[in-house]
């Protein structure tokens, strides 16, 4: 039986700084209405409910979805199958993309498409925040089995769960994640594609969807960005102007990808 993986997503995640710095972030801004687009198992999503906001978790993967509604609060919060098509117009002031999502939106006509919908989803003055990996670390180089093999124990017995790095050609970057049942032998394997886009590049998406850039830092503890910080935070403030309507309604599709 093959790895249930959105089960599986938190213990393989456990690192939680990402989420405080959003949290901390939406009460620093006193939000009120918030949007987690690539929810995942929703972690994110619940801690921001929690402070006594509407929140909306929107992920197009329903075996995340499913974790999601299990978990304790998750009742408060409308889960929603999808895309950022999903996200209501003037619904949110404050938008999060968490767990690099933004980089599993390969191409930019995808990545422009889920900005609009955000910048459509968001109130004048409302708030979109999220991060994408610094391709100047190259990050990928540490993603072999060695630096990233890990053991769960499964109703299935004790799986390895490990990334290898397939190919480079930036700003694309593709890796195979592995696993290996050590009781029956059973082994997967999955490839995805990640964008490694540059901060200039970032920026330069954010102001043609209609947002201005109030805030970069290079890791959760908001230090300013350099050129070699590990990450890219970005806050940005949307613009009130509106998108043309041919635009304001289309799809922007993303893969499930096992975030790393």
């Amino acid at each position: 039986m093959a790895l249930d993986f959105a089960a599986a997503y938190d213990e393989l995640n456990p690192d939680d700084d990402d989420y405080r710095f959003y949290a901390a972030l939406a009460d620093e801004l006193e939000a009120t209405r918030v949007i987690d687009l690539g929810c995942g198992t929703g972690t994110l999503t619940r801690l921001l409910a929690s402070r006594g906001r509407a929140a909306v978790g929107i992920d197009p993967d329903p075996e995340m979805l499913r974790v999601a509604r299990q978990r304790s609060g998750a009742a408060d919060i409308d889960w929603r199958l999808g895309f950022s098509d999903r996200a209501d117009t003037n619904s949110a002031d404050f938008a999060v993309m968490s767990g690099h999502v933004a980089q599993v939106f390969r191409e930019d006509d995808t990545w422009s498409l889920a900005l609009q919908n955000l910048h459509r989803a968001l109130v004048p003055d409302g708030t979109l925040t999220f991060e994408s990996r610094n391709p100047a670390a190259r990050a990928w180089e540490q993603w072999t089995r060695q630096a990233t093999l890990r053991t769960l124990d499964t109703p299935e017995g004790h799986v390895e769960f490990w990334h290898e790095t397939a190919w480079v050609s930036l700003p694309l970057v593709a890796y195979d994640t592995f696993t290996r049942n050590l009781r029956t032998g059973e082994e997967a394997s999955n490839r995805d594609v990640l964008a490694f886009r540059d901060a200039p590049s970032l920026v330069l998406s954010l102001e043609k969807a209609g947002f201005s850039v109030s805030r970069q830092y290079g890791d959760w503890q908001r230090t300013p960005l350099v050129p070699d910080s590990r990450e890219i935070i970005l806050v940005a403030k949307r613009h009130a102007f509106r998108q043309p309507a041919a635009d304001s309604r289309k799809r922007s599709g993303y893969p499930a990808n096992p975030v790393i």
